[in-house]
């Protein structure tokens, strides 16, 4: 064995999470190595500068919320690397096609303010709605911020009680709690009347959809928030999701929106430079094509072209599908678990992503901005997202045909135009235009393939902000599509699932994406999983490399 390519840890994968891991394992001393397989790092928080001369595209993830809330940037001191984030308030433009539109805040009382042009009482019950949630959630980053292990069950019997008021969720919350996050969650309940908390709880257990339907009766406040509920990837059918819309969608004001100076990227910018600085390293077009094991345990990998770097310490920053169905051995693993791992749902298809480079911001006929010289200038609805979706019928239509294998008639669109408070992302006078579509199906059904039809269905989504916006389609100067297929075969992400795995009740906490795997641990010892297919999910936290770091820790430390 060639002790110069011996580590005490191996990263596979230098997304946000991957670099996480990396970087809290470093600064504790170890001989970290983290392997990826592109040409630069980040995953899908990444900030590009060769697609249009002069400009810093984000190619994936855009606005940062969660990990606001989590120890990562201040644990690492990443501001000293070079990270600077920029608050974006408001965060949220949704305009409608009557000329109104909704602005939202960070602060919930400056949101339904706006709310209450169409109805007093959905403002209400959204500022009673968000107050609850919000207090709720304080709890929830302490849950997102450590391991659900099945290891609770006498802590989980002793609140049997409150489990029962719960209505199930403190089933999924409890499970991997300290004493003193649960009694932070009993006191979140005791500060909420019965009544309240009994409503929220109920109304939970069922579908965002009938969850905003039954809570709000303006339609375009419905539409803007079915939207938004939306983001996670479930229909708004989906049972038991009205949870994930409560959590999603208060953050947002408990948080607050963030982007790094300079690109989302700059995150992992930064978190590579602290890497480094504590004596790990980094090789880029090092692609993983396999996991070494032997007698049950891990004791490194081998990168394409057939260099092999050695550890008895392995984490997976990968999908977990390709890292124990593609990169693990097929003997590793016991002829069930492998068919457990393969049942893993992971939707067909979440969205596509097109980016363009502009003479000009759209102007919004909701709520128009000045123009200068033939350029309009940046205001409110250029701050955050900009959500174009008229109705709850345009948006179930949307999912529809989704569920068909067909790409939308009409796509529900979010924009975005990060250049508005970002000057270093274009050239001066220039800006950049960032569509996210999500009802894309990654495979289709009338025999179409995205290679043929990405740019017709781009094309669909510039239409919809040429809707609200006209003269937006005049400006565009370049134009960088990725569909479903592309955000697999350039970011990994298996059926182009930008959450790895369904961000649906039955594949979150303790079950996420399995209760065998849900502490991070695989079968196979000294392998470990992180990233978006571990709890708690998707978005940019930094909380699963936070909590595989410290599982990987705990294990070295008794080893």
């Amino acid at each position: 064995m060639n002790t110069a390519q011996t580590y005490d840890v191996i990263v596979i994968g230098a997304g946000h999470n991957g670099l996480t891991s990396a970087c809290y394992l470093a600064k504790a001393g170890y001989k970290v190595l983290v392997l990826e397989r592109r040409g630069l790092v980040g995953g899908a928080v990444i900030t590009e500068t060769d697609i249009f001369p002069g400009y810093r595209l984000d190619t994936c993830s855009s606005f940062h919320v969660v990990i606001n809330g989590t120890p990562v940037v201040q644990d690492l001191n990443l501001e000293k690397f070079g990270l600077d984030y920029i608050e974006v308030d408001p965060w949220g433009f949704a305009p409608f096609p009557n000329g109104n539109h909704i602005i939202f805040y960070r602060d919930v009382d400056k949101t339904a303010q706006t709310i209450a042009k169409f109805s007093p009482e959905d403002a209400e019950s959204y500022r009673r709605f968000m107050q609850f949630w919000m207090r709720f959630n304080e709890t929830m980053m302490d849950i997102f911020c450590y391991p659900p292990s099945l290891s609770t069950m006498t802590l989980r019997a002793t609140i049997k009680e409150t489990e029962k008021l719960m209505l199930g969720i403190g089933d999924l919350a409890t499970k991997g709690l300290t004493n003193a996050v649960w009694n932070k969650t009993v006191s979140a309940i005791k500060n909420s009347s019965p009544r309240a908390l009994l409503g929220s709880l109920r109304e939970i257990i069922t579908s965002y959809g009938k969850l905003i339907k039954d809570n709000f009766k303006s339609l375009e406040v419905q539409a803007a928030l079915t939207w938004l509920g939306a983001q996670s990837g479930p229909g708004p059918d989906e049972p038991f999701s009205g949870e994930l819309f409560a959590m999603q969608q208060s953050l947002y004001h408990l948080l607050g929106v963030r982007r790094p100076r300079g690109g989302s990227g700059m995150l992992t910018q930064a978190m590579a430079r602290c890497l480094e600085h504590y004596g790990g390293e980094i090789k880029v077009n090092a692609e993983v094509s396999q996991i070494l094991i032997e007698n049950g345990k891990v004791k490194g990998v081998e990168i394409n072209g057939g260099e092999k770097f050695f550890s008895s310490t392995v984490i997976s920053n990968a999908h977990v599908q390709t890292t124990l169905l593609k990169l693990t051995p097929e003997e590793a693993l016991q002829p069930n678990f492998r068919r457990k791992v393969e049942n893993i749902k992971v939707q067909n298809g979440f969205g596509m992503t097109v980016r363009y480079a502009t003479d000009s911001l759209p102007n919004y006929t909701a709520l128009p901005t000045p123009e200068a010289n033939g350029k309009v200038q940046a205001g409110i609805p250029h701050n955050g997202m900009q959500l174009l979706c008229p109705s709850t019928e345009y948006l179930a239509q949307a999912y529809r045909d989704a569920e068909k294998g067909l790409p939308p008639t009409r796509p529900a669109v979010i924009a975005m135009t990060p250049s508005a408070i970002d000057d270093t992302l274009a050239p001066a006078g220039k800006n950049v235009l960032y569509l996210w579509a999500q009802t894309h199906p990654y495979q289709l059904s009338n025999g179409e393939n995205w290679d043929e039809i990405k740019k017709r269905e781009a094309d669909k989504c510039l239409q919809v902000v040429e809707d609200y916006a006209p003269g937006i389609k005049a400006k565009i100067v370049g134009e960088y599509i990725k569909s479903p297929l592309d955000i697999e075969r350039i970011g990994g992400m298996v059926r182009g699932n930008l959450m790895h795995v369904d961000m649906s009740l039955k594949q979150m906490f303790h079950l996420r994406p399995l209760g065998e795997l849900s502490n991070y641990h695989t079968p196979v010892g000294g392998l470990y999983l992180t990233g978006a297919s571990t709890h708690p999910g998707g978005g940019v936290s930094g909380a699963a490399g936070y909590n595989t770091a410290g599982v990987v820790l705990s294990d070295l430390k008794y080893k």
